[in-house]
């Protein structure tokens, strides 16, 4: 039989009990049960070992998935194999760390996925991690295989988005001045990653910090290149790193493409709060005070509301900074 696998039980709990008809065992932590309670969960559901005789079943099999079709493959009913299986995966985790699985690899990326997203204190880890990853893909070139199929083979893996998150990750180590390893994980992971635009962005930034004008030339060459398929995300992401770039006409350039995206009031506040900040940055108070003064008439709208292209506030933000161009 095939199991669910870790990462289905990854998801239900990243759901946080939102999802209908989910059990307690479901959606239990086994990294918070003692060892002595995971031998003796297993001992009610009919698999009676020890830590020795576990690893002497661990030696003949490559992954914790192996080990459970080994000894409950075919037995019992569908729940007692999921039980079981979950409580052999978090036992080869601790007691089989010489023995290295795909799975167990991307169930640690989560977890430590999830450390770093509601703490951020084990940036070492994540980052001896992220080195890990990178080490897999490229040991793992297949032929005729591109990069990114390899990526999202591992991706799919994760319950995290593991694409998004390398970038997060690699702002992060901008934000905090520490451009090398930035670097080092924008050229390592490049070939890998579909979003490639998202990284160029991040070189974008890099090269600013050095060299402005050198940084100019490239945030033009990324504008040109989202005209084809623009990102708003993307776009309201340039907008805010150019508030520090005073680049008055590049601002307004990415502002152009970004405002035929908006769908939403809240799309449309969303950019109205970058833009009053430039202003700001600029010392352009008159300006602020406009754009301020528009956000706070909105304030009150729905955020899910439909946003016209030619709502008169829209026309008006253009208008303030054709001006100041």
């Amino acid at each position: 039989m095939q199991f669910k696998g870790k990462v289905y039980y990854n998801l239900l709990r990243a759901c946080q009990g939102s999802v209908p008809g989910c059990k307690d065992w479901e959606m239990l932590d086994y990294r918070a049960l003692k060892e002595e309670e995971l031998f003796s969960r297993l001992k009610k559901e009919g698999v009676a070992l020890t830590p020795q005789s576990y690893r002497n079943s661990a030696e003949v099999s490559s992954s914790p998935e192996e080990l459970a079709e080994m000894l409950v493959g075919g037995e019992g009913n569908e729940e007692r194999r999921e039980k079981v299986y979950l409580l052999l995966f978090e036992l080869w985790r601790r007691l089989c760390s010489e023995q290295p699985s795909v799975s167990i690899f991307c169930d640690e990326l989560d977890y430590q996925i999830s450390c770093y997203g509601e703490k951020g204190e084990n940036g070492e880890v994540v980052e001896q991690l992220l080195e890990q990853l990178e080490n897999i893909l490229d040991e793992t070139q297949e032929e005729g295989v591109s990069s990114e199929e390899i990526f999202e083979i591992v991706a799919s893996g994760c319950a995290e988005d593991l694409e998004r998150f390398i970038y997060v990750y690699a702002a992060d180590q901008i934000d905090c001045g520490n451009e090398v390893l930035a670097s080092e994980l924008i050229d390592g992971f490049y070939p890998y990653l579909r979003e490639k635009c998202w990284l160029d962005f991040l070189r974008c930034r890099l090269v600013a910090l050095v060299d402005p004008k050198e940084g100019t030339l490239m945030w033009q060459h990324l504008l040109d290149k989202l005209q084809e398929e623009p990102d708003l995300d993307l776009l309201s992401e340039m907008l805010y790193s150019l508030i520090y770039h005073e680049e008055v006409p590049l601002f307004y350039a990415v502002f152009e493409l970004a405002e035929t995206l908006l769908e939403s009031e809240e799309d449309f506040q969303v950019l109205l709060q970058i833009v009053g900040e430039y202003f700001s940055v600029l010392d352009k108070e008159e300006e602020e005070k406009k754009i301020l003064a528009i956000l706070a008439k909105r304030s009150f709208f729905q955020k899910d509301r439909q946003l016209s292209i030619d709502d008169g506030d829209l026309q008006e933000v253009k208008k303030v900074l054709s001006l100041s161009s």
